[in-house]
């Protein structure tokens, strides 16, 4: 598995409340993302937004990033170019399941 970290400087007229309104109304676009196990939108109070996704492959993250999906919503949204690192997943600890697992 893969997890893609995007962030991104947002406009300061962009609130918590108005970044969770903008979160709300677009998370349904990734519902049916292929290879996107899980995504989480992210505020901070420095002015910075991310994405973080959990991919079943780099193929998978790649498709969406090379293709510009998810940067040029970004763009869109904020008018600001995202910054992207991807890691491969190696341990995962999950409490609510009450269990580590490996990737492997």
């Amino acid at each position: 598995m893969i997890t893609a970290v995007v962030q991104f400087d947002l406009p300061s007229d962009v609130d918590r409340q108005k970044a969770s309104e903008t979160f709300e109304r677009i998370a349904p676009l990734y519902q049916s993302m292929d290879g996107l196990i899980q995504k989480y939108f992210c505020f901070s109070d420095e002015g910075k937004g991310a994405g973080i996704y959990l991919w079943e492959t780099r193929e998978a993250a790649e498709k969406i990033y090379y293709g510009g999906v998810w940067r040029d919503r970004i763009i869109e949204l904020y008018g600001v170019e995202p910054e992207i690192q991807f890691y491969e997943m190696l341990l995962t600890v999950d409490n609510a399941a009450g269990e580590i697992r490996t990737a492997a």
